[in-house]
């Protein structure tokens, strides 16, 4: 278990003026945050600083242990530089931050963390911040882990006793809360944040949560993947966090059609009907619906919140660090999880094999799901999608946003595929 901090964390709360509801929580989160120990600033405790707000905010940002970003559509619009000229200065400075900071330390991020305020929020986390762990603070449980993380630990909290003599600004109050019939779920238990599910004989398969959230899908690389648009995914999903293997397709169909041969291997030589008939036959045998991932999930979970060509940047130069493509296989597939995840935790994303969707393959497909919600293919067509590269294409082709496309009956040794669950609430 970690250690408490000997020193009390330095908090900063970014956020937008958006409402007097709004300003009053924030407001409550912040005194409580004082009261229980924790160096907490927000502007509201400040006159105008002598050197003016935008330097301020700039030195609060960097001097803080942890920003506490609270997530609101205005909030999300501004950070994400989408607001109206003139408006909201403040938050799309304090968005252009830590934008900054995010992108200069390549994404890898424990200083910056999303708050909710009501469960409705999690659709307002801003994309960059969309694979951090995000805290509700509207009930006490979600107030006590963020209070955890703050002060690193892992069990009940100490009495850390006061930091200020001084009685807080505002007399102390209870948070508003939802009404109970308004308020879902949204952050699942630890361990429902990932599973395992055993297949027998020693075979397991793990599963990645990914929370909902929205991203710029596709290029302007080529005609197939234009126009770059918006896409929401408005409900969390597990994803295998490799290809299906060739020793987790014996466990369930009893047979191994693959070329190149090994338990750890992605299994190959299976076509989209195929890979249908295993999701099925898997759902019967555990009572959970599995299925493939449509193309929108698919290039969602690969980007894991980047928006270069690789779910790592642009630099192609990586992309030995992260796949097995014509440039460093061998020619041949190699087993699953060599190479570095991206920053949700999915391994083999970029190369390897190829993995069928679920979705029909539209050539214009990217056209029609501008700014949607949850976008599929087309309702029918001749051919299905396949996503992320393989062993045998250059680097061009492991692209997070690359499309192609095959018949649902053809098999070849680099074509496989990966799983997608429901998330459960329970």
């Amino acid at each position: 278990m970690s250690s408490p901090q000997s020193t009390p964390p330095k908090v900063f709360i970014s956020y937008s003026h958006d409402s007097r509801e709004h300003v009053q929580r924030v407001l409550v989160l912040s005194d409580r945050l004082r009261a229980d120990g924790i160096d907490c600033h927000i502007d509201q405790y400040e006159l105008v600083p002598e050197k003016g707000w935008t330097w301020w905010m700039l030195e609060q940002i960097k001097a803080a242990d942890f920003v506490l970003v609270v997530c609101t559509e205005t909030y999300c619009r501004r950070f994400e530089g989408e607001e109206e000229i003139g408006k909201g200065q403040g938050a799309t400075y304090e968005g252009a931050i830590i934008n900054a900071l995010l992108y200069r330390h390549n994404l890898r991020n424990k200083k910056f963390i999303p708050i909710l305020f009501e469960a409705k929020d999690i659709t307002h986390v801003p994309i960059l911040l969309g694979a951090t762990n995000y805290y509700q603070v509207f009930n006490e449980e979600g107030y006590e882990d963020l209070y955890r993380r703050l002060t690193n630990q892992h069990a009940k909290k100490p009495d850390l006793g006061k930091l200020r003599p001084a009685l807080p600004l505002t007399k102390r109050q209870d948070f508003p809360i939802a009404r109970p019939d308004s308020v879902t779920p949204i952050l699942p238990p630890i361990n429902q944040r990932s599973f395992r599910e055993h297949l027998g004989h020693g075979v397991e398969l793990e599963m990645i949560r990914i929370e909902a959230g929205t991203f710029v899908m596709g290029s302007n690389v080529y005609d197939e993947e234009k126009p770059p648009h918006r896409v929401r995914i408005s409900r969390p999903f597990y994803i295998g966090k490799y290809p299906v293997t060739q020793g987790q397709w014996q466990a369930v169909m009893g047979s191994n059609p693959s070329y190149f041969k090994g338990d750890n291997l992605p299994v190959e030589q299976v076509s989209w009907h195929d890979a249908v008939e295993f999701c099925q036959k898997l759902s019967d045998e555990t009572g959970r619906k599995y299925r493939l991932p449509t193309e929108a999930e698919w290039e969602y979970a690969a980007r894991a919140g980047s928006k270069g060509k690789y779910s790592f940047g642009d630099d192609q130069n990586r992309l030995g660090e992260y796949a097995w493509f014509d440039g460093n296989s061998g020619k041949k597939t190699h087993p699953v999880g060599q190479k570095k995840p991206n920053d949700w935790g999915l391994y083999d994303m970029h190369g390897n094999v190829w993995e069928w969707v679920q979705d029909w393959y539209g050539k214009d497909y990217y056209r029609q799901s501008v700014n949607s919600v949850d976008p599929q293919g087309p309702s029918s067509g001749n051919y299905r999608g396949l996503r992320g590269g393989s062993w045998i294409y250059a680097l061009d082709g492991c692209r997070a946003s690359n499309r192609v496309n095959g018949q649902p009956g053809v098999r070849y040794s680099n074509v496989g595929f990966r799983l997608v669950g429901a998330a459960r609430t329970q």
